[in-house]
């Protein structure tokens, strides 16, 4: 039944692994790195089967991308940022909503709000890893106006067009941007820390956060979503406990997770 799709799939994989190996330049300056990560996106939304999963995600044939297409995908999903950070700096006015991806940020942070929406206000929210082009945080600078955020990233040139693309849109005062390792960054008591999909050293992270009265939003990849992202290591239980997750969807590549501290949730159960 989904001989068809499993072969196109198999060939958008092989085609933009071979390609992104190659290729110098990854960012959307290159048209040919473009068009194929267009059509691996399209092609891979259409496989969330059951059947599909399992044949994409089990065959041998396709072991060496699963490992290594992931990696360069997020190469050029960094250049594909700092070159929209720039294109919407040299704009007259700059309108968030250019970017070829806006639809799909806003439907994955409408989805994250509605995870923690129900758990009251946050002190502060922090995204770790944020790129140069934060849209998250801008989006939940509006959707939150009283909650301060903070953009953490270790690539300076990204901080640097964050920053600048925060005070064109009005929001210098609602976005700081830091320029540090994630694994330097300490949160304030009752803050919502976010982890990107691009974000490295996720464990030793979780082990610090697990000092801090804060919860956790952690941005996962499950089914044929794993040859663009790498599943996301996740916190462990007598830490952090997932209290709830968004569900898979054409508008989200992403999976989003909600953690609270083990401890706090523990508390809670005991006082009910």
């Amino acid at each position: 039944m989904w001989t068809e799709l499993k072969t196109q799939a198999v060939e958008a994989i092989r085609q933009s692994y071979a390609l992104l190996s190659q290729e110098q330049n990854l960012s959307p300056d290159n048209e040919a790195v473009t068009k194929s990560l267009t059509h691996l996106v399209r092609t891979l939304t259409k496989c969330q089967a059951p059947e599909l999963i399992k044949f994409l995600m089990d065959t041998p044939d396709l072991a060496i991308e699963r490992e290594k297409l992931p990696v360069l995908c997020g190469i050029a999903e960094c250049e594909m940022e700092k070159y929209w950070a720039r294109k919407l700096l040299s704009r007259a006015a700059c309108d968030l909503a250019e970017f070829w991806y806006f639809p799909e940020y806003t439907a994955l942070c409408r989805a994250e709000i509605e995870l923690f929406k129900q758990q009251g206000a946050f002190s502060r929210i922090s995204f770790l890893g944020a790129g140069a082009l934060p849209m998250t945080a801008f989006m939940l600078a509006r959707e939150c106006p009283d909650t301060p955020i903070v953009c953490v990233d270790y690539d300076a040139e990204a901080c640097e067009l964050a920053k600048q693309l925060s005070r064109k849109i009005g929001l210098k005062d609602s976005v700081n941007v830091q320029w540090m390792d994630a694994l330097q960054y300490t949160p304030v008591e009752n803050e919502l820390v976010i982890c990107a999909s691009l974000l490295y050293g996720r464990e030793e992270i979780y082990r610090r956060l697990d000092n801090h009265d804060c919860a956790l939003i952690v941005r996962d990849s499950e089914g044929p979503y794993q040859y663009l992202y790498k599943a996301a290591e996740l916190p462990h239980r007598s830490s952090f406990r997932e209290i709830a997750k968004t569900q898979i969807d054409a508008m989200r590549i992403n999976t989003s997770r909600y953690f609270v501290r083990a401890a706090k949730e523990a508390s809670h159960v005991s006082a009910a």
